[in-house]
Formats: structure tokens, C-alpha cells, sequence
């Protein structure tokens, strides 16, 4: 009995301390958190200087102009309050939520695949196509679906226990999530088709039905409840700002539909080892009818399809796709296991036989592929990281500019906030958000550019990206301002003494 308790002791402080840890550690030894100045050229600058100006009592939506949801602002400038306003305890948060996905995506697969393969699983999700690079970086996309992972493994606790406790939770992690960003609300039918399969699959007993129909209701008014009641506190119910931003026809006939395709058959390509991985579970999922396997192939069919139909289509969107494409390619790599348990299995490979190969030995055949460019893909991400590292010479160089004037500035007006941020100044409320959608959907025009200029008297201007705020700008800055300062990185611009 002691050998069996300690045993599962074993495999609970592996599961739940050790590869979490380790995770947090080799993301904290392999990414330059600290020698990198962006790892994202807008979104880690609007998340910074939204908490900067949340912290100093600004309000969301009626002064600070925002296109997401409040939560992820309140958590950030809440630890900002804690533990400083640094680049570094920024990226700490990041990485805190990604290893809560990690965990998360971990223990569902040891429910679903086991033991062995939820480790290998987890291997693979952390080294997919930009998985790390987002797990360090200060955005939002990540902190949601990480708490969208968490309540699917609540939920899948639910399939074992049919506890109630466990229902309500995993609808506030899926309003939580959606507080953080909207684009998890595919989760919601997602989940809804899942206990609606299984009171019609899983429990013939009409007691159980009853139960389970009462249950749906329970995990839809925990997420409304929750999702309404946060809604209410940080007044965040704003159509203008949280959807038309991104709903609206202006949007779509900026952003070109032929670019979300091309990125959306990108997304398969990234980590197309994944994908062939992927491609014996689904079979087999099929073949079987496995559908209480079936619920990473409904989320990827999903957000295909909306990937598909969404502009614009950015590149941290992949994550919406990487999570159940590694699921699925971990189950494939488990039909693997009866091939490798022949003699001589890998006499199979030889051209002779190639045609006699089955299901089991193609997954083990892309299984052996997958393991071969992993150090490629480690390679790569290490290459990247060079790559931001050489960048951050030019901004570090602005920002010394932007501290030369520091104490004569009290509003700083540019396209790229993280300049601020470093420099600890504000920009204006208004203009927090200066992102590429807002600016080229025209959904911040000409004439309130100016009118900001008139209200704030910027000391400092600094133009990073935008064309379209350079050409905004161009007559005004040269009337009241002088260039004093320009490299690859952006131009700054001084207020003139009258």
C-alpha cells in the first residue's frame, strides 16, 4: 500500500510541479526576455501603456480609448503595483499564464491519451510555431486561452465526477477568458455541443439526462453571470469600441481576404509534422466513431472556418489552431505504438514495403519525422531571438532620446506606446490604442489627431509604423515642431519654444 501511495505521489509532483516548472525555467533560460525591446511592434506597447495609464487612475473606454475587453488591463496594472513596471515583470505574467496552459493542456491529455503521451503532447505544444515567442510576450491572446485550456480540463474533470462545483467553475474560467479577449467565443458552443454529446451518449439513465440537461443550464448562467457581472464593474460594454472596431465593413475591405487564406493554410504548414501526425487520429476518430475523442477535431474545424472568414488574420491567431492540432497529432503519435512493437519495425520503412505500410505504421513514420526536426524548430526560434536582439540597438537609441527631454515632458504622442512605456511616460488616453485595424478601418481620422495635439500639446513625437498618421501629421509637425532625432526604428520630433 505505501509502495502504491508513493507511487502516485511520484506522478502527482511530476505532473504538477516538476513539468510545469521546468517549463517556466526553460522559457526563462531559452527566451531573451530581458535583452529583447519588443517581440511584437504594436500589441506589447498598447497592453504596457493601457495598465501605465490605468495604474495612474485613468478609466477604461470613456478616457482610455479600447478595442478588448478590461481584464487583461486590471491583472497588468495591478502587477504593475505589485512588483514594478518593468518590460520584465510584464513578460513574468505572460509566461505565469502560458505555464497554466501548459498544465492545463498537460493533465486533459493524461485523461484523455495517458500518461506517457500528455508528456509528449506537452513537448510539442511548447515547441510549435511560435509558442514561446508568445509565452514571453507582453499580449493578450495567450492569458485567454490559457484560462479557456484550464476550464476545458475542469470541464473534463466534469465528464469523470458530474460535480457541480466543477461546471460552475469551468463557466467563469470561459467568461473570465472571454474578458481577456473575445476571440475565445467559439469555446462557448464548443463546450455546449460537447455536454449536449455527452447526455445523449455517454448516460442512458433518464435520471442522468435530467441531470446533465441541469447542468448546461448551471455552466451557461455561471459564464453569463460572471461574464455580465465584469461587464458592469469596468463598464465595458461598449459595441463602438469592443466590436465595430473589428466587426465592422471597414475593416474587411482594408484588410484583403486572400491574405487570411493564404495565412490560415500558413498556420497548417508552420508545423506540418503536427499536421501529418494529425491526420491517423482523425482517421481513426472516424473509422471508430470515437467520438468522445473527437473534441480537439470540432475546436480545429471551428476555428479553421473562422480563420477562414476573419480579417485581418494576424500570426499569434495560430494558436486558436496549434493547441488542438497538437492534441490531435499526440493521439496520432499513440497509434504508433503497435507498429513499434513489432521485431525489425524498421525494415517496414524500406521502398519494397512502403505499400503494405498501415494506419499505425504511417503515424510512427511521421512520429520519427517529427522527433527529427525538432532541434530544427529550437534552431529556428534560436535564430529568431538573434534577430530581435540585433533590432533592439535602434529602439534602445530612441528611448535615450526620449530620456533627454523626460523632465520637460508630460505627454508623449506616438504610433508605437512601448517607447513610452520604457521612457515611463504617458500618451495621451485617447491614443493608447493606436493599432494598425483602428487607424487604417479610419476609425481614428485626421481631424481627432489634431484635436489631440490642441488638447495635449505633446512635448514629444515619436512615428514608428503608421504612414497614414505620418501623412496626418506632416504640415503640423513641421509648424511646431522640430526633428531632432532619426534611425530604422522611427523619427522623433521635439516641441518648438515659443
Amino acid at each position: 500500500m505505501n509502495h502504491i501511495s508513493s507511487f502516485k505521489l511520484n506522478f502527482f509532483l511530476l505532473f504538477n510541479l516538476l513539468l510545469p516548472a521546468t517549463f517556466f525555467i526553460f522559457a526563462l533560460y531559452f527566451m531573451p526576455i530581458e535583452q529583447v525591446f519588443q517581440f511584437d511592434t504594436s500589441d506589447e506597447g498598447i497592453e504596457l501603456i493601457k495598465a501605465s495609464l490605468h495604474l495612474e487612475g485613468f478609466a477604461l473606454y470613456t478616457q482610455i480609448w479600447n478595442d478588448q475587453p478590461p481584464l487583461y488591463t486590471i491583472i497588468l496594472s495591478s502587477w504593475f503595483s505589485l512588483f514594478g513596471q518593468s518590460i520584465f515583470t510584464s513578460r513574468l505574467l505572460t509566461l505565469s499564464f502560458s505555464t497554466i496552459l501548459i498544465w492545463s493542456f498537460c493533465q486533459t491529455l493524461r485523461i484523455y491519451l495517458g500518461n506517457l503521451p500528455a508528456v509528449l503532447g506537452t513537448l510539442l505544444l511548447v515547441i510549435s510555431c511560435n509558442f514561446l515567442r508568445l509565452s514571453v510576450s507582453v499580449m493578450i491572446g495567450l492569458p485567454a486561452l490559457a484560462l479557456a485550456m484550464l476550464s476545458i480540463y475542469i470541464l473534463t474533470l466534469y465528464k469523470q465526477r458530474l460535480s457541480k462545483k466543477l461546471i460552475i467553475i469551468s463557466g467563469s474560467l470561459v467568461a473570465l477568458s472571454l474578458q481577456i479577449k473575445l476571440f475565445t467565443a467559439f469555446i462557448v458552443p464548443l463546450i455546449l455541443f460537447d455536454l449536449v454529446k455527452l447526455k445523449f451518449t455517454k448516460h442512458s439513465q433518464q435520471e442522468s439526462k435530467h441531470h446533465l440537461f441541469f447542468d448546461i443550464i448551471l455552466w451557461l448562467a455561471s459564464f453569463s453571470i460572471v461574464f455580465i457581472l465584469i461587464s458592469l464593474l469596468c463598464h465595458s460594454l461598449n459595441y463602438e469600441q469592443l466590436l465595430q472596431s473589428h466587426l465592422d465593413r471597414s475593416v474587411k475591405t482594408v484588410f484583403n481576404k486572400e491574405n487570411s487564406l493564404k495565412l490560415a493554410l500558413l498556420f497548417f504548414v508552420q508545423d506540418f509534422d503536427y499536421f501529418l501526425l494529425a491526420i491517423p487520429a482523425t482517421i481513426i476518430i472516424f473509422q471508430k466513431r470515437q467520438w468522445e475523442k473527437s473534441f480537439p477535431l470540432v475546436w480545429l474545424l471551428i476555428v479553421f472556418i473562422l480563420v477562414l472568414n476573419h480579417r485581418p488574420v494576424w500570426y499569434h491567431h495560430y494558436l486558436l489552431i496549434s493547441i488542438p492540432l497538437t492534441w490531435l497529432a499526440t493521439y496520432g503519435a499513440t497509434l504508433s505504438s503497435d507498429f513499434f512493437q513489432q521485431k525489425n519495425w524498421y525494415s517496414n520503412f524500406k521502398p519494397a514495403h512502403l505499400q503494405k505500410l498501415t494506419l499505425s505504421g504511417f503515424a510512427a513514420g511521421c512520429l520519427i519525422f517529427s522527433i527529427l526536426v525538432s532541434p530544427i524548430k529550437l534552431g529556428i526560434i534560436q535564430l529568431e531571438n538573434h534577430r530581435y536582439i540585433e533590432k533592439t540597438q535602434d529602439n534602445i537609441q530612441l528611448v535615450k532620446v526620449m530620456l533627454e527631454h523626460k523632465e520637460s515632458t508630460q505627454w508623449v504622442f506616438t504610433d508605437c506606446p512601448i517607447y513610452a512605456f520604457y521612457s515611463n511616460l504617458l500618451v495621451p488616453p485617447e491614443i493608447a490604442v493606436l493599432s494598425h485595424i483602428r487607424i487604417e478601418s479610419k476609425k481614428i481620422t485626421d481631424e481627432q489627431v489634431l484635436s489631440i495635439f490642441e488638447i495635449y500639446h505633446p512635448e514629444q513625437v515619436l512615428l514608428c509604423k503608421s504612414k497614414t498618421i505620418q501623412g496626418y501629421l506632416n504640415n503640423y509637425l513641421n509648424e511646431y515642431y522640430l526633428k531632432t532625432y532619426e534611425n530604422h526604428a522611427g523619427t522623433h520630433y521635439l516641441l518648438k519654444k515659443i
